[in-house]
């Protein structure tokens, strides 16, 4: 009776253990998964601000052959200082 009682326990604490081994490896995957979603915005902001730079610097140019073809026509800023 005590055997059956016994083993009864051990088997009811190895699927608790089990369980909370489940719930471990779920809980470091979903915090890899969140850190991997914070490195994905990291990147495309700053894929945006590279972005940003490139047609930035590339202005001038595409200014100046505006200018050229007489396709922009150039206005004095006014400073307010």
């Amino acid at each position: 009776m005590f055997v059956r009682f016994a083993g009864a326990v051990v088997v009811i604490a190895l699927i608790a253990l089990a369980g909370i081994r489940l719930e471990q490896r779920n809980l470091e995957l979903r915090r890899a998964v969140g850190l991997q979603h914070y490195r994905l915005e990291v990147l495309e902001r700053r894929h945006a601000l590279h972005r940003l730079k490139v047609q930035q610097l590339g202005a001038p140019a595409r200014m100046i052959e505006s200018l050229e073809f007489g396709e922009l026509q150039v206005v004095a800023a006014v400073r307010t200082d």
